[in-house]
């Protein structure tokens, strides 16, 4: 197998585009007749070819990628068991260039069952960075397909190494929280769900729209925001689009604010007319508010998170869900290391409102995104718009 494997590859670094093809053909083949050991096999030698610096046309990345997520996708154990060796090899270096942990975990918690991704991955983990990487990821990406995993001893023992090593995801809860429960996918649901939102948010009927009364003007009237927001929680509350920034062509408003006096809800969109928003400028069309919750905001960070952007790779589903808990903690106006049980806590006691996004400062591409947060209290206002273009 060596030999074939080694000669294979050997052509598709000299041969044109169309071997590429034909190539992932066959490893699509290979894979469904369960030839699990030679898919992992071609993806070692692939990997150590990147590694080494001999992928010129970057053929051999390319089928490696596809070698790995036919692997991770394919529901057999036997599969699970050979993408494990693959993460294990010396050239995880090259795995990582073909296809990162987190998206590799992606695949596999919504490929497998979770009796074998336990057997498979946490039976024993392996001490390769990649690998344990994965299992890392793995474990929060089957948090948000099972809904808790916490049954499963072997996970639990996982986590708590996590916890003892002060890895990043650590923080994360094993089970959904209350305010998670949209990504829970109803019984009835059709083939095509998804908790995730539409890439661009259309604008819902005028009828859903906040309306402004005469009332809720005249109380609002006296009312003289102050804008309070730092660098620290400008950051926190724009975590779930930072990759927007750092990898893209992004653009991200944070913004807080202060009031002299609360604030009720029904008399929030009269208030946030009168702040003054980066996205919105005075002399142009000001914001249509509309009504949300703890859930469709999460969703909303969540989608954001998860998702690429216009350039670059999205964080996938376990670094999603810590940035966009991050984000709903910065907005909400949580201490920046606060646990995630008291950051949601705070969440349920704040208001919510999305925001339309029919402004020039966002490019109304794909990737448009702009919330509002009433904190507890109600003197506290914050803001958070984002958008991308490629």
């Amino acid at each position: 197998m060596g030999k074939d494997i080694t000669g294979t590859v050997d052509a598709l670094c000299e041969d044109d585009d169309a071997e590429v093809f034909v190539l992932r053909a066959e490893v699509e083949s290979r894979v469904a007749a369960g030839e699990f050991d030679w898919v992992g096999g071609l993806a070692v030698e692939l990997a150590a070819r990147v590694s080494a610096g001999e992928d010129g046309k970057g053929h051999c990345g390319t089928v490696a990628h596809w070698a790995l997520h036919a692997l991770a996708a394919h529901p057999e154990p036997g599969s699970l068991r050979a993408l494990v060796r693959v993460m294990e090899s010396p050239h995880h270096g090259g795995v990582d260039q073909a296809a990162s942990p987190s998206f590799l975990a992606a695949v596999v918690a919504g490929s497998h069952r979770i009796e074998t991704i336990s057997d498979a991955v946490f039976g024993r983990v392996s001490e390769a960075a990649f690998a344990h990487e994965f299992a890392a990821c793995l474990l929060h990406e089957s948090v948000l397909v099972q809904g808790e995993v916490d049954g499963h001893p072997a996970l639990r023992a996982f986590a708590d190494t996590l916890v003892a090593e002060g890895h990043p995801l650590a923080v994360l809860p094993l089970s959904l929280l209350p305010e998670e429960h949209g990504l829970r996918r109803p019984p009835e649901a059709a083939d095509d769900w998804t908790w995730m939102v539409p890439p661009v948010w259309r604008e819902p009927a005028d009828t859903h729209e906040l309306r402004i009364t005469p009332s809720t003007r005249r109380r609002a009237a006296a009312l003289d925001p102050t804008e309070t927001g730092t660098p620290a929680t400008a950051d926190a509350m724009g975590a779930a689009v930072e990759h927007w920034l750092a990898r893209s062509n992004g653009a991200v408003a944070a913004q807080e604010f202060w009031l002299p006096d609360p604030v009720a809800r029904e008399d929030f969109p009269a208030v946030f007319e009168l702040l003054p928003l980066a996205p919105w400028p005075a002399d142009g069309d000001r914001a249509k508010l509309y009504p949300s919750d703890a859930d469709l905001s999460l969703r909303i960070l969540l989608t954001a998170a998860v998702r690429a952007p216009a350039y670059g790779r999205g964080r996938h589903g376990a670094y999603g869900r810590l940035a966009a808990w991050r984000s709903l903690g910065g907005l909400a106006g949580s201490p920046a290391d606060a646990p995630v049980a008291e950051v949601a806590e705070l969440v349920r006691r704040t208001s919510w409102f999305r925001i339309g996004t029919s402004s020039p400062w966002f490019h109304d591409v794909a990737w448009d995104l702009a919330v509002a947060a009433l904190r507890p209290g109600g003197r506290e206002i914050a803001v958070l718009a984002a958008t991308d273009t490629d």
